[in-house]
């Protein structure tokens, strides 16, 4: 909640921006003119987007639930006003409505109809300005109310007398870095919502600082980051040290296209140079994460136990509108990219791995693999507005990622066995079991990690104790195969575990003899272990078990999983059914684990400084080397 001391600080604030200014009196800045009007007309043409959307559309369809109280404030009759859903706060209807009847205000030519309208917006946003209603989520508060006040701010500039500019001001300064200083600390993709409202702010108040201000923190963000925002590895962080490609990372890209659009044909705007961060982002890491229109689930975070989310359908759009940005390099391949989304094509990438999180994928054209090894500080799964509470082992290292078709974990959130996460080894646990854990989003998770890439190859090991389970794990990789090797696996309370190796829909008929696994066009081969498990079952579900925000949405699929029952090491491989790509296990332990590679190579994890002998020739290496011998 803002404090009533903060408010008075804050209108202070505002009242000496807008006197130090041109608002009342004088001349406004031209860039700021020329802002102003990107904004309007990008409003009243559909060429930007409102912040938020409303639900009603029409101008009759919004009036019809206008009413007005005893002291004759203009409110909704079906709006909630006390709602504090955190991430569905249908409170926000009131602004979002004011803002379209807003659009339709300076988009009619009827002159009565449009008084109506006027006065409506008008009274609308003295009832907001009035209450001042907040939400328990702070991004409502400071990132998405402020840039929705502030377009209808702009589209209504002309009609708002001094104290309703005061007023208005005062709330979308929440979202300024000129007066809402903690807003500075914001990175990554919260910056860019921030600088929008803070250029609305600027626009509205006439203040080229707050726009230049913007300007500059953006510019920021689009530099490579040791934090929050894009790593040098073309991968992108958000919510502390937490691989984010989706979400946060697609909202990133929408977010500096807006910005763009605000900022064309003004003195602002970014150059070529500051935009070759964000074409990495794209190009060498989003691309290879992305499977046709499907992208990586391990990748998107809490967002996954969303209702029908769909993260990268609606991206090639995106991409296309970054390409409508003159300076943008690489636009050919960005381009590229789209279209495979569009028309859901698959590629021959091959293997990759990217180094901040130890993250190794293979992507071809009929097979898809990824595996989270981690860092040490690393988090990953994430609880927040009671989205994922279900995602407790997401955040053991070893993760996996399988695909064949693209959609084999499409709508899987509600029927998923969240004790079987595909690539973790780990107890059972019943789904209140699984909420027992707590609000695990800021656990990091502590170890040995270490990785390396040569042609054609990528290794990455993972040497950790999670609350009790301690493992050892390394994935071999090459351009059309896996190979996961697991040992020192063992549980403080002696419970028995389970290695999931995969869980998805199921897709048809599977074979298994104990050592060989085939289901949708994937082969699993046990290398070392027990036998393996696999079973088909219908699920019954609901979208609330892993998302109280959803609502009570039964759901229902056949379920393909397949496991080992631990007995403390395993090794076993992926790849499509029609490749044949075998290896020779030298050594399987918590110390070592090595392998010669389909190729002829030899692959080695020291987990520990140690030695071995192959063919009579000795390997020697420190403690956390990763070697691929040539």
């Amino acid at each position: 909640m803002i404090s009533a001391f903060k408010k008075i600080i804050d209108m202070f604030l505002v009242i000496c921006i807008l006197f130090g200014t041109s608002v009342i009196g004088g001349e406004s800045n031209a860039d700021i003119l020329k802002i102003g009007e990107n904004i309007t007309n990008g409003l009243l043409t559909g060429n930007i987007g409102t912040f938020s959307s409303s639900d009603i559309k029409t101008a009759d369809g919004i009036i019809a639930n206008i009413a007005f109280d005893e002291d004759g404030d203009c409110y909704f009759t079906d709006v909630d006003y006390q709602n504090a859903e955190r991430s569905n706060w249908i409170t926000t209807r009131h602004i979002n409505r004011a803002e379209r009847l807003a659009i339709l205000y300076r988009l009619e030519e009827d002159e009565v109809k449009k008084e109506e309208y006027r006065q409506y917006v008008l009274e609308l946003l003295d009832y907001w300005i009035k209450k001042d209603y907040q939400n328990p989520n702070w991004w409502y508060n400071k990132l998405s109310n402020p840039n929705t006040l502030g377009e209808i701010g702009i589209l209504m500039k002309d009609d708002l007398s001094d104290s309703r500019l005061r007023g208005l001001s005062e709330l979308v300064s929440r979202g300024s870095f000129t007066v809402n200083l903690q807003t500075k600390e914001y990175t990554g993709a919260n910056a860019t919502d921030v600088a929008m409202s803070t250029i609305k702010f600027g626009v509205l108040t006439n203040s080229k600082r707050a726009v230049s201000s913007a300007v500059k923190i953006v510019s920021r963000e689009l530099e490579y980051s040791d934090d929050e925002g894009i790593r040098r590895d073309a991968t992108f962080f958000q919510h502390g040290h937490r691989l984010y490609m989706g979400g946060y990372g697609l909202g990133f890209i929408s977010g500096v296209y807006t910005l763009s659009k605000l900022l064309d044909g003004s003195s602002f705007g970014f150059t070529e140079a500051q935009l070759e961060p964000l074409a990495a982002f794209v190009c060498d890491g989003l691309k290879y994460m992305s499977f046709g229109n499907t992208l990586d689930p391990t990748t998107v975070g809490r967002s996954y136990s969303r209702y029908k989310s769909r993260p990268l359908i609606g991206a090639a759009n995106s991409l296309i509108n970054l390409c409508k940005i003159e300076q943008m390099p690489r636009k050919d391949e960005i381009l590229a990219f789209a279209d495979s989304i569009k028309n859901n094509t698959k590629n021959d990438y091959g293997v990759k791995l990217f180094t901040e999180s130890n993250f190794i994928v293979i992507n071809n054209s009929d097979f898809y693999f990824s595996f989270m090894g981690g860092n040490s500080g690393l988090y990953y799964s994430e609880v927040i507005n009671s989205e994922n509470i279900l995602g407790y082992n997401s955040s053991f290292p070893g993760v996996t990622t399988i695909l064949n078709t693209g959609d084999e974990l499409y709508d899987i959130s509600p029927v998923y066995d969240y004790s079987f996460v595909a690539g973790t080894t780990a107890v059972y646990e019943t789904d209140e079991q699984l909420k027992n854990h707590g609000d695990f989003t800021y656990r990091d998770v502590k170890g040995k990690f270490g990785s390396a890439t040569a042609d054609g190859v990528a290794v990455a090991f993972a040497k950790s104790e999670h609350e009790g389970i301690a493992s050892t794990i390394t994935c071999f990789a090459t351009d059309e195969a896996a190979f996961l090797l697991g040992a020192g696996i063992s549980d403080s309370q002696s419970r028995p575990m389970n290695t999931t190796i995969n869980q998805c829909m199921y897709k048809g008929e599977f074979s298994n003899d104990g050592t060989e696994v085939i289901h949708n066009n994937i082969k699993y081969t046990r290398l070392d272990g027990g036998k393996i498990i696999a079973k088909a079952e219908h699920v019954n579900g609901n979208w609330k078990r892993n998302n109280l925000s959803v609502g009570d949405i039964p759901a229902e699929a056949d379920v393909f999983t397949a496991y080992f029952e631990n007995s403390g090491s395993y090794a076993y491989s992926v790849m499509n059914k029609n490749t044949n790509a075998e290896i020779v296990i030298i050594s399987n332990t918590e110390k070592l684990q090595a392998v010669v590679l389909p190729d002829g190579r030899i692959a080695a994890a020291f987990i520990e400084k140690g030695s071995f002998n192959y063919n009579g020739k000795t390997y020697s290496e420190k403690a956390g080397t990763v070697k691929i011998y040539e």
